[in-house]
């Protein structure tokens, strides 16, 4: 129990971004969805991330100081926090290629999602949220490697260093490939335990603005790498996530701003026939003027 607090205190921001997953995850998708997933992906993780300290797949050839053993937990060989991060990356940048990909319906001041089963387990949601997740990794692993010069502490080395700041290109092809596996695996749970009659347990309908909640969280994970980037003086690097992220802003604004992406009453319809809890807080939807 004191190393799990260790864990904790060592490594607030983690279980920060941990915490505000779990919350959004469960206002959202249920409880039981949400267990399942975080348990099941960290379980994934873990399993690639002593693949790669071992064999170098699927991330490419790593190796951990072991300098924080004995002040935070580790398993097999691997710190608790790096495979647990896993959980709330991918499901963040699920939620943004779920916000991208669905109708939007927008009354007054809420603006909600008219997602259905369909849409939640599609592919082009699979894989648009793996293209997200390793966007995400081009601003958090060049950063991770310079640990030593904040407060992570040098966790990890890759041998040998990559092109990509310190970052081999194996990475990101490992990244895509477990977040779409991770991605994947919550659209089943939420297929297979989501689509009831009655509200999932933690579930709060009608939330307002509860689809921005999660690409919120994406931001924030994002802002985070980039301002610790500026703060250790890695500029080039966080001038580098910045402009690799203004074509995707201008992309999801445009997308949030077209009237084409706001649903009518039929996408309405098609919404409430898998989630019939939601009735009540589905008006009939506004379209933007052009």
């Amino acid at each position: 129990m004191e190393l799990v607090l260790s864990t904790i205190l060592l490594r607030p921001y983690v279980f920060t971004f941990l915490g505000c997953f779990l919350f959004i995850s469960i206002v959202n998708f249920g409880l039981r969805t949400t267990v399942l997933f975080t348990l099941f992906t960290y379980g994934v993780a873990l399993g690639c991330e002593w693949s790669s300290v071992h064999n170098g797949f699927p991330f490419g050839l790593y190796h951990y100081v072991e300098a924080t053993r004995g002040r935070e937990l580790w398993v097999l060989g691997v710190p608790f926090m790096d495979s647990l991060s896993f959980t709330f990356l991918s499901f963040a940048s699920y939620t943004v290629a779920l916000l991208l990909c669905a109708p939007l319906c927008r009354h007054g001041r809420q603006l909600r999602l008219l997602d259905t089963v369909c849409i939640r387990r599609s592919a082009r949601v699979c894989l648009l949220a793996a293209l997200f997740m390793v966007m995400v990794d081009l601003v958090v692993d060049p950063l991770s490697v310079r640990g030593d010069r904040w407060f992570l502490g040098r966790l990890f080395w890759y041998d040998p260093p990559g092109p990509f700041f310190g970052v081999p290109i194996s990475n990101f092809v490992g990244w895509y490939l477990v977040a779409a596996l991770s991605v994947a695996l919550f659209q089943a749970l939420d297929a297979r335990l989501g689509r009831m009659r009655s509200k999932p347990l933690g579930v709060v309908a009608g939330m307002p603005f509860g689809c921005l909640l999660g690409p919120g969280l994406y931001l924030g994970i994002v802002g985070f790498g980039v301002v610790m980037l500026f703060r250790i003086g890695a500029v080039e690097i966080a001038w580098t996530a910045i402009f690799i992220y203004l074509p995707f802003i201008a992309l999801a604004a445009h997308i949030l701003s077209r009237p084409a992406s706001y649903g009518d009453n039929t996408a309405v319809e098609l919404h409430l026939a898998d989630f019939p809890y939601d009735r009540p807080f589905c008006a009939p939807p506004e379209r933007r003027a052009g």
